[in-house]
């Protein structure tokens, strides 16, 4: 690790451990005072795909309420009874369903697991990180189309690695998606002997980032979601960050581009960003060759091989 990065990583820390230190005190402080669904941001990704790093670049600029995955069924009493990746019909009436979300996009909702995030007492904006409403955005957009919204994708198999490495469920998460008939009707029924056959980890975890990424793909018309890809904004983040602020309606200024460089609350002390290391295909020298074909293999039976068919994979 040469200087630079280590200076990176030790900026790093520092920055975790005071905002470690604020958020233990400011979700008990703050006061929301600006009801407008305008001023509230909703970023939106499958687990992984970069939606804490995105968020944080936006709240860079923006005094901002970090509403931290409110459509969370386990952890957030107001939410239970729903999927936990729910899926909705975009035209389908859902008054729970709305009654909740404009809860959350008003800001009249306090709760520690939401609010763990918080570390401005008086914020003008309420930015809303997300990664389980993916099966529902279009429905979102339709019913609060005053929300802006941006929906980060990021390459398969960097999910799957990060996943990987962290151990987390696959079959688990994978019951929600079959046990929802209108999902099943509407996207998976061609798709369930795929599902079915998929016994690896890898592959699960495919099957996981295909559901999540085909639904909203599918449901918005062409050109009307806002999608910013990871890998572009690592690397070209002078074109991507202007973009994402004309999407979102706010202005910036150059030091974002230095909090584009930054890690995001959720990267661990060994995280690519954190190291120096390659953040855009570090995934290639830790995943085999067998695992990177199997989870391709998954990718293209669902129809997205073209999210990244330009690069050399």
């Amino acid at each position: 690790m040469n200087i630079s990065h280590q200076s990176n990583s030790l900026r790093w820390r520092f920055d975790r451990l005071r905002q470690l230190a604020m958020r233990r005190v400011y979700p008990r402080l703050y006061r929301d005072r600006h009801p407008d669904i305008a001023d509230s941001i909703l970023v939106a990704g499958t687990a992984r795909s970069g939606t804490t790093w995105l968020a944080d670049l936006i709240a860079s600029q923006l005094s901002c309420r970090m509403m931290f995955e409110p459509f969370n069924p386990e952890l957030v009493l107001d939410f239970h009874g729903f999927h936990y990746f729910h899926y909705q019909r975009p035209e389908q009436e859902n008054l729970a369903l709305q009654h909740y979300c404009e809860k959350i996009f008003r800001g009249r909702i306090r709760h520690p697991w939401i609010d763990r995030e918080v570390d401005q007492l008086r914020p003008r904006y309420r930015l809303i990180k997300e990664i389980r409403a993916n099966l529902f955005l279009r429905w979102i957009n339709l019913h609060f189309p005053q929300l802006p919204l941006l929906f980060i994708i990021r390459h398969p198999c960097a999910v799957v690695q990060s996943r990987l490495q962290l151990n987390w469920a696959t079959d688990s998460d994978i019951a929600p998606f079959l046990a929802q008939e209108d999902l099943r009707e509407d996207f998976l029924k061609d798709k369930l002997m795929i599902i079915q056959q998929a016994k690896t980890a890898e592959e699960k975890h495919a099957v996981i980032w295909c559901i999540s990424n085909l639904v909203p793909l599918r449901q918005f018309p062409p050109g009307s979601l806002q999608v910013v890809f990871y890998e572009n904004l690592c690397v070209q983040p002078e074109i991507e960050i202007p973009a994402i602020f004309a999407a979102i309606g706010q202005p910036y200024d150059d030091s974002v581009f230095r909090y584009a460089n930054r890690p995001s609350g959720t990267s661990r002390a060994n995280s690519a960003v954190v190291t120096g290391k390659n953040r855009v295909d570090g995934w290639r020298q830790k995943l085999t060759p067998e695992q990177i074909k199997r989870i391709l293999a998954i990718v293209d039976a669902f129809g997205l091989s073209d999210l990244y068919r330009d690069v050399d994979i």
